[in-house]
């Protein structure tokens, strides 16, 4: 009896998930201490909870959250995205989405190159003050 107790101890601790759900590999690596809990995505316009593990986007007028990355962003590689790590601790990080728009718009920079003699123009987009946003505090 002793060693059926022991055998079905030992395959419970072995059965038992060891999995972890972390953060996608996108997001920002940070220590305990990190203070970052949503990720805004400038070029398409939505949120991510990372202490929820959350999406939210804008869903038609309405603002829709779910686990899984949306069906309109699954082809986008989000690693390649620009982010902008807000720092807002409220529960509603798209009511200062607006502001969030204008502020982390892209801006078009202009290089001058040569074609044969001639000068044309490259646009390249980039995103001002991009990396950690100064949020807001709530």
């Amino acid at each position: 009896m002793k060693t059926i107790f022991q055998i079905t101890l030992i395959l419970f601790f072995i059965n038992e998930p060891s999995f972890s759900q972390g953060p996608p590999d996108w997001a920002p690596a940070h220590g305990y201490r990190a203070k970052t809990r949503y990720v805004y995505f400038p070029d398409h316009n939505f949120y991510y909870d990372l202490q929820a593990q959350n999406y939210i986007y804008l869903k038609g007028n309405n603002w829709e959250i779910k686990a899984s990355l949306p069906s309109p962003f699954i082809n986008i590689n989000l690693g390649q995205s620009s982010q902008v790590e807000l720092d807002f601790y409220g529960e509603r990080p798209y009511f200062y989405n607006e502001n969030h728009i204008v502020r982390y718009k892209k801006i078009k920079k202009y290089k001058e190159k040569y074609y044969n003699n001639n000068i044309i123009e490259i646009h390249e987009d980039i995103h001002p003050r991009h990396g950690r946003g100064r949020g807001h505090k709530h």
